[in-house]
């Protein structure tokens, strides 16, 4: 503005001048006579002659007024400008060790000049990047002129060279003089040779806190970080204001500060110190599970990579419609095309899963009164309970029928609750009888026929019928009526289904509340002792909606959440995986107060968030230990949109299927429309 008023100040000069050389006045007066003898020519001319230009001084007033008037600040006609808005309504800075703005402790730190490693790798500031929500880094270069740098720099070493001659070897700055001639060398070198452009940086690192107590904690933290990064790290006494100031994106820093933190780099180590990064999860033979948001790169989940995680087990939680069921069927395919066995248990809409298995020639259980299908209770599968039975011989010979007695033990608590010790002692002892009575004992070899096959195993209704033929245990027959010969009987039948397919089903939709936790201890029951049957051979068992069997909190259904524990604890050393899926964290979290589902989750080397609610996200932030940012992240991420966690990387992605994959595992309306219309 004051630029713009000089111009036409020294415009109205020129023209006056040029006019006075016009003017045919016989003798000049002062400027007081011109003006007036003006104006009374002007009073004097007639009114045809009023359009000519008007006076020098005139128009010198009336472009400075209107100057004046356009410099009117804003402040003074009381309007709200940006400053206004973006201004803190309240800044402390009395206090040497930080400034309070807005009610927010801000302490700055900076990373002195002669105090970064001579040697780095890539994001080697990364660290300080992922420290937390309340460490932030302002990281600022600036390029300088080649030309004047490489003479600079040349005139230095020249110095230095002839410095180091007048200095014996056994001198202290001996050594200092040896690395400043090297670093010339080296700089030097990758401007002329490289192409290389020579910048001064300068690090500062904002730590923030609600309190004092806790803002001198978390600078604590900053600094021992940095010391192990080998990085000397100052606090800008008294200057954390002008810190402030310039962590503001208005690319200036105070010159006392960026003095201390100034730095000399090349473009090539320039490039790793960009303090930006994203993770990665690439384990070479794992499956695809989908493309990183923000890089696009490709997320390949190996979890039986034993060198990379602890277990291969794993969490994955979504609301409704999130995408639950059609990552958990990906991850299924995937597993099954690397030869995995796979076991998938679905206590609800166990129909989405038809397609994909038939398609691959798995086989789909039913598990319902209604159903033809039947895995019998009581049925023994295995051959030994010795872990490494495939690689050396058996010697102890363990009774199996003493371990299949423990399982039936759960499942008579399962359908009667509140059954007693004397009930099961009498149940305990019906079980042998009736075991006996096909010729199994707890030796092992009465398991076998002469040609090797398994004999003949008992059903719930030959148990049914012994518990009858004894007075004492007449009244114990009612608990297992149902299954026997009431509306039940389907389960219990002999087995009728191929239990030795590499992808099965379990489907128990059609359940009721009151019998879903029996159907999936049946379920589960079956599967772990195929699980067992190998330590070499992979497998994975898929448990959605897991919260059914935990039950509600009561003292029997207890012990089938210590059985799904169990299996979580164990399956590691059996060569599998255990993968649950839930849409209700805060029915997961409620069984027994979250003991069992607490226990799960931190026996669980990866878990995938979904989206989720508000409330059941920061469910999920109390008991995985997320961020704010990573919170809000799962409660704005779309349908097929997950933050995946996988040890210590956290990555959101997309899941993606291939389009045969996604046909058959799809349970979006409009796809399953554009089917029925092909």
């Amino acid at each position: 503005m004051k630029f713009t008023l000089l111009k036409e100040v020294q415009t109205v000069s020129k023209q006056s001048k040029e006019e006075i050389r016009r003017v045919t006045f016989g003798k000049f007066g002062n400027e007081e006579d011109i003006y007036e003898e003006q104006e009374h020519s002007d009073e004097e001319t007639p009114k045809v002659h009023q359009d000519k230009k008007p006076s020098l001084v005139q128009k010198f007033k009336d472009t400075f007024v209107k100057k004046q008037e356009e410099e009117t600040p804003e402040l003074w006609t009381g309007q709200t400008s940006v400053l206004d808005i973006i201004a803190p309504s309240s800044i402390d800075n009395g206090s040497r060790d930080y400034v309070v703005v807005d009610g927010i402790y801000h302490s700055y730190l900076y990373v002195a000049g002669y105090g970064y490693n001579t040697r780095n790798e890539m994001a080697w500031l990364s660290p300080l990047v992922e420290a937390g929500d309340n460490i932030g880094i302002s990281f600022t270069f600036r390029r300088m002129p080649r030309e004047k740098i490489l003479s600079r720099i040349s005139q230095k070493t020249m110095l230095n060279r002839s410095r180091m001659r007048d200095v014996g070897d056994t001198r202290q700055d001996f050594e200092e003089l040896d690395d400043a001639i090297s670093s010339g060398y080296y700089l030097k070198e990758g401007m002329n040779r490289a192409a290389q452009d020579f910048y001064y940086m300068s690090t500062v690192i904002e730590v923030t806190a609600y309190d004092e107590e806790d803002l001198e904690q978390r600078v604590a933290d900053v600094m021992t970080l940095c010391s192990s990064m080998s990085m000397v790290c100052k606090r800008a006494d008294y200057k954390h204001e002008q810190c402030f100031l310039s962590s503001l994106p208005v690319l200036s820093v105070e010159p006392d500060i960026e003095r201390k933190a100034r730095r000399n780099i090349l473009t090539d180590s320039l490039a790793a110190s960009f303090p930006f990064s994203s993770f990665e999860v690439y384990d070479e033979g794992g499956i695809f599970l989908g493309l990183n948001k923000y890089n696009r790169s490709v997320a390949i989940l190996d979890i039986f990579d034993s060198d990379k995680y602890a277990n291969a087990n794993g969490c994955i939680f979504g609301t409704t419609g999130a995408g639950k069921t059609f990552l958990l069927q990906n991850m299924a395919l995937r597993f099954r095309m690397q030869g995995t066995q796979v076991f998938i248990i679905a206590p609800v809409k166990g129909h989405e899963y038809i397609d994909a298995c038939e398609a691959i020639g798995g086989k789909y259980i039913k598990i319902a009164p209604s159903s033809k299908d039947c895995i019998n209770i009581m049925e023994i599968r295995k051959t030994s309970l010795s872990t490494d039975c495939e690689i050396k011989e058996d010697t102890r010979n363990d009774s199996i029928l003493a371990e299949k007695m423990q399982s039936l033990m759960i499942f008579f608590s399962l359908i009667k609750n509140d059954i007693t010790q004397d009930e099961l002692n009498l149940m305990d002892s019906a079980v042998i009888r009736t075991y006996e009575t096909f010729g199994i004992t707890f030796d092992n070899k009465s398991l076998f026929e002469e040609d090797g096959s398994f004999k003949k195993m008992p059903t719930l209704k030959d148990l049914y019928e012994e518990l009858l033929s004894k007075e004492d245990t007449k009244k114990l027959a009612l608990m297992i009526e149902k299954f026997a010969v009431g509306s039940l009987a389907s389960f219990g039948r002999e087995t009728n289904v191929d239990l030795t397919n590499k992808y099965i089903v379990l489907d128990m939709t059609e359940m009721t509340d009151a019998l879903k936790p029996i159907g999936m201890f049946m379920a589960l029951e079956f599967v772990w002792d195929k699980a067992k049957e190998s330590r070499i051979q992979k497998k994975v068992i898929f448990l959605d909606e897991l919260w059914t069997l935990m039950g509600c909190g009561s003292g029997t259904r207890n012990l089938a959440g210590s059985y799904v524990n169990e299996i979580f604890r164990l399956i590691r050393g059996f060569g599998g995986s255990a993968i649950q899926a839930t849409q209700d964290l805060s029915s997961s979290f409620s069984s027994d107060a979250g003991k069992y589902s607490k226990e799960i989750l931190n026996l669980s080397s990866f878990k995938v968030i979904l989206h989720l609610e508000e409330d059941e996200a920061f469910t999920a932030q109390k008991y995985l230990s997320l961020s704010d940012e990573e919170t809000m992240q799962i409660i704005r991420n779309g349908r097929g949109e997950a933050l995946l966690c996988a040890n210590k990387n956290k990555v959101c992605i997309d899941i993606k299927a291939s389009p045969l994959m996604y046909n058959l595992i799809t349970t979006k309306r409009t796809d399953l429309e554009k089917r029925r219309k092909k």
